[in-house]
């Protein structure tokens, strides 16, 4: 089965197990994942230098390009140095995943 038929949750299990341990896996990190995917694509598809939330506003940690790239290996199911760049996402945003 492809992994982009997969549920959300599915796929964040599969990304937990391929990421050696820097992501946690239980459902309230799976919570704060969504929180932060969905940061990552608001900032995939904007040139702007800052972005905001819950009405605080962060510089970007990450490009356009990088998020897009995140965007892509989470769908694939795929951890690797590009993937991990979320971890600087949650941490700007005070969030465990």
């Amino acid at each position: 089965m492809n992994a982009k038929s997969w549920s959300n949750h599915s796929r964040y299990v599969v990304l937990t197990d391929h990421s050696s341990g820097q992501l946690v896996g239980n459902y309230s990190t799976f919570v704060n994942f969504l929180k932060v995917k969905e940061v990552i694509n608001n900032i995939a598809f904007s040139d702007k230098s800052t972005y905001s939330d819950n009405g605080n506003i962060y510089n970007r940690k990450i490009t356009s390009s990088e998020a897009q790239i995140i965007l892509d290996n989470i769908e694939e199911c795929k951890w690797n140095s590009k993937t991990a760049l979320m971890l600087l996402v949650a941490n700007q945003l005070k969030l465990r995943i």
